[in-house]
């Protein structure tokens, strides 16, 4: 899967699961700070994510909750 493939896939689950508008979708958006998740959003994300992706649950920081960060760790999760 290429980088923006997973980020795509991120966008389309946080659009879904957050009932996001795509505008509000960027990878410089902080998933809590600037989107408004709350820690049972993240949860629930975190379990999303590692169903899609097919990678353990990550541990939530500020440094990845930035979608950006996110898709990058996440491409680095998937590599074996």
């Amino acid at each position: 899967m290429t980088h923006e493939e997973i980020y795509q896939k991120v966008s389309e689950i946080l659009i879904a699961y957050l009932r996001l508008d795509p505008s509000e979708i960027a990878p410089d958006k902080h998933i809590v700070n600037d989107i408004g998740a709350d820690s049972l959003a993240m949860v629930e994300l975190g379990f999303k994510f590692s169903e899609a992706f097919g990678i353990g649950m990550m541990t939530p920081t500020d440094d990845n909750m930035v979608i950006g960060n996110l898709v990058g760790q996440i491409e680095k999760e998937m590599k074996p």
